[in-house]
């Protein structure tokens, strides 16, 4: 059992959320791991929405990021929500510049918030019919006679099995598996309220066979819907379907694939067969799949508090700025955010493709780190409103006399004293000059900013 500490709270708020705010850490230590974690995955699935008009503007789509930005920055007992928003964003990719249309995108904003912590299941059918998916992979024009294999081959490939197996040495699906999805998902539209919906006279009819020859292949009229809305049974319903799916040795491929994203997402890569198996036993637990029990499991795991878990990922650049600013009670009105968050490399609503952001070190490219560099030093200056507004004066401990105690402070807050380096700390510390009347607003001003900047620039603050 892990040690419930203050390195571990900060490891979990950093990993399950957008970092932590300095009344977090004595909080959760005192609570305990079960308390936390129940505070952070008990929470109910929210329907709220950004601004987004029914236009392809630039200037709304830029309303609709800053809304999500300060949900991101701000929330509290829903941060891991926002988290999840944020990786099903990733996961379900889907670019603005195709979909042209700032409503939609907000509405599948929206989707992620409501479903992305529930049943999986509900969560694959409600992205199937989401208007934005049907523009951005061509679902509406996906009908009986006139077949578009894009968001069947994707389902397959990318959302719900991948061509995964832990040994490598599976092929999860056919082109005909992907005809079959495909046209098992022929009909759904968008309506003028820029609505999914299903359209029956737009369906293939015909008798479909998934996964032939498999000990799961399933023939027959299969689909989503019926005429009313409703959900068509398990047997006949592709996305139950899918979810049947097994390797050669039995295991149900769909928990692995998904249990072992989340897992890489929120700890390290290439984790083994037997712990995603022991963190996904919940949610196999007949057939419920609901997402939270998988990250409930894992945030109770000792595993994902080793050394390992640690310092094992780079931040995305909504993980740097944001925890910056909780850790630093840095405010913002975020106008200027999305295009921080842009130059960093993470356009919101527009990933690079199908496939999502490129992960990890990448994020660390030249040009992305220079822009980091760049928000850091933002951050550390913090005079302006839309971007950062930042008050140095609350950072200084009270009675402080030393620049010891301020870079201490500083690195505590940012979540790294305890792995930054003591040359690296003592670098901080010379970088004051000795410089420590701390009542002199031009110390404050210009050595303890210059402080917050140089440390925001540290390896330690751009890794977790």
């Amino acid at each position: 059992m892990v040690v419930w500490d203050e390195e571990n709270v900060v490891h979990l708020l950093n990993r399950a959320g957008f970092g932590a705010k300095p009344n977090d850490l004595k909080k959760f230590v005192k609570k305990g791991q079960a308390f936390t974690v129940q505070f952070l995955t008990g929470v109910k699935p929210s329907k709220a929405k950004g601004p987004g008009k029914p236009t392809n503007d630039r200037a709304e789509l830029k309303k609709l990021s800053s809304w999500w930005c300060k949900r991101m920055e701000k929330q509290n007992s829903r941060r891991l929500q926002e988290k999840m928003v944020l990786f099903w964003h990733d996961h379900f990719a889907t670019q603005y510049s195709v979909v042209k249309n700032v409503r939609q995108m907000s509405f599948q904003n929206r989707t992620f918030r409501q479903f992305g912590m529930g049943d999986m299941r509900t969560l694959v059918h409600e992205v199937t019919r989401d208007a934005a998916m049907l523009d951005f992979l061509d679902g509406k024009t996906n009908k009986d006679n006139k077949l578009n294999e894009n968001y069947g081959r994707e389902v397959l490939e990318l959302f719900v099995l991948g061509n995964f197996s832990f040994d490598g040495s599976e092929q999860n699906y056919t082109q005909d598996d992907v005809i079959a999805v495909a046209k098992a998902t022929t009909g759904f539209q968008i309506n003028d309220k820029d609505l999914g919906f299903f359209n029956s006279d737009r369906f293939d009819n015909d008798t479909k066979t998934a996964f032939a020859g498999k000990p799961f292949a399933a023939t027959g009229n299969l689909g989503v819907e019926d005429g009313s809305g409703a959900l068509l049974p398990p047997a006949t319903n592709i996305i139950d379907i899918i979810f049947t799916h097994e390797d050669s040795l039995g295991n149900l491929t769909m928990p692995r694939y998904i249990g072992k994203k989340l897992w890489e997402y929120f700890a390290y890569p290439n984790p083994s067969a037997a712990l995603i198996d022991e963190v996904t036993t919940d949610f196999r637990a007949g057939g419920a799949y609901v997402v939270t029990d998988i990250l409930r499991a894992m945030f109770l795991h000792d595993e994902f508090y080793s050394a390992a878990a640690k310092s094992s990922s780079v931040k995305n650049p909504c993980e740097y700025l944001f925890s910056a600013m909780r850790g630093l009670e840095a405010k913002s009105k975020h106008t200027a955010t999305p295009a921080a968050l842009e130059d960093m490399g993470m356009e919101l609503f527009e990933p690079p493709s199908v496939n999502g952001w490129n992960n990890g070190l990448l994020w660390l490219s030249s040009g992305q780190t220079l822009a980091r560099f760049e928000v850091g030093q933002a951050v550390g200056a913090g005079r302006d409103k839309n971007l950062i507004l930042l008050k140095p004066s609350k950072i200084i401990p009270k009675g402080a006399t030393t620049e010891v105690e301020v870079v201490d402070e500083i690195l505590k807050r940012l979540g790294i004293a305890a792995k930054t380096p003591a040359l690296t700390r003592q670098a901080l510390i010379d970088y004051f000059e000795g410089e420590t009347n701390f009542d002199d607003d031009t110390v404050v001003d210009t050595k303890v900013r210059g402080a917050i900047a140089l440390a925001l620039q540290i390896p330690e603050a751009n890794i977790h």
